[in-house]
């Protein structure tokens, strides 16, 4: 999620990035949490629907180099895989004593590493291949009729995430150049299409809601309780949507340096952090909640904040916890210290590469 940048940094880029990661925080906090209020799930899931399509975009077009990215794909993803996946278990389970671990199957957000993984492991082989684009496409709505096709090395989502990377790997600064170009009501135009075809489809085909959203791309049109056309439908529907609404963020995205620009810039470390300080406060809501009532009196005797006014006082929690998050995990100290550990890390486990080799 902080992929490395040739030449002069796009601010307008990294704020995008910042804005995608703030929105991760939000959504992992928000399900953890499981407050279903009418706004909240029409904002998540209307994020669902463009924020990681969007991240494998920027990741694809900051990945142009690829064999220069499959040389260092097991030290920048594999690595932190193990470690943070390995990590996240042990913290959780003492909330979730079930829960299972896999040496190979993503625990929650962990995934877009082994996804980014095998992208860049097999890009090069991959581009071999004439009309790759089309074809992957077709090669994700094939995979949602399996019913074994999911978790499991993240399969599924890296194979339907894949067509986005791409898009990204084929664009070009001028093609970028041409949609900051576009008149803003032409955005808007694209980004309100892309969020009410989302919000559409999924009151139309009512996907299995104890399941993952058909958005994440995860399980099998089985598994969420839609026949194989509506799967279908449901799936080709978001390489429409992800890229209307895409549209409509790369241009109105702020190309000024700020805050958004310093959280982009350290976005990586936000990914795979920010799952420890929620699961404190996850575990310590019941407190959590009455400390906020002592300090609002009005808010004593609900477990959640959401369930005034439709949803906008816990709304507005989330949005500040996610930005203070966001902030810290992304300060200077926290990705120096990191990029030190994974260097160090990286020393003991791999031989340096010599300009032979090279």
């Amino acid at each position: 999620m902080n992929p490395s940048i040739q030449g002069t940094r796009d601010a307008a880029l990294d704020n995008l990035k910042g804005l995608l990661i703030i929105s991760v925080v939000y959504v992992h906090m928000y399900d953890m949490l499981g407050q279903k209020t009418p706004l909240l799930y029409t904002i998540r899931l209307v994020v669902l629907s463009v924020q990681m399509p969007l991240f494998l975009f920027l990741s694809g077009y900051f990945g142009k180099h690829a064999e220069k990215r499959r040389r260092a794909a097991l030290g920048e993803y594999l690595v932190p895989f193990l470690l943070f996946n390995t990590l996240y278990y042990m913290v959780r389970v003492g909330q979730s004593p079930e829960l299972n671990y896999g040496l190979l199957r993503p625990l929650n957000m962990y995934w877009f590493l082994l996804t980014l993984l095998l992208i860049r492991l097999l890009l090069p082989e991959l581009l071999r291949i004439r009309r790759l684009l089309p074809l992957s496409i077709v090669l994700a709505l094939l995979a949602g009729g399996d019913r074994y096709f999911g978790r499991t090395l993240s399969l599924s989502r890296t194979v339907c995430f894949f067509p986005f990377y791409l898009l990204g790997y084929y664009c070009t600064e001028a093609h970028m150049k041409r949609i900051r170009r576009l008149p803003i009501p032409v955005a808007l135009l694209c980004g309100g299409t892309g969020a009410f075809l989302a919000l559409w489809l999924t009151d139309t085909l009512h996907p299995d809601g104890s399941a993952s959203h058909p958005f994440q791309l995860v399980n099998s049109y089985e598994t969420q309780g839609l026949e194989p056309l509506e799967g279908v439908v449901f799936r080709l529907s978001i390489y429409l949507i992800a890229p209307l609404l895409g549209v409509m963020l790369l241009r109105l995205i702020p190309a000024g340096r700020g805050v958004l620009t310093r959280i982009g810039r350290g976005s990586m470390t936000v990914y795979l952090l920010h799952a420890f300080p929620m699961l404190w406060v996850v575990g310590h809501w019941e407190w959590l909640c009455g400390l906020l009532a002592r300090l609002v009196p009005a808010l004593e005797g609900y477990k959640y904040p959401g369930r005034l006014d439709y949803g906008i006082p816990q709304l507005a929690l989330l949005l500040a916890y996610a930005l203070v998050v966001s902030l810290v995990l992304s300060s200077p100290i926290v990705t120096r210290a990191y990029n030190r550990m994974m260097d160090a890390v990286q020393r003991m486990l791999f031989r340096p590469v010599h300009s032979a080799e090279k």
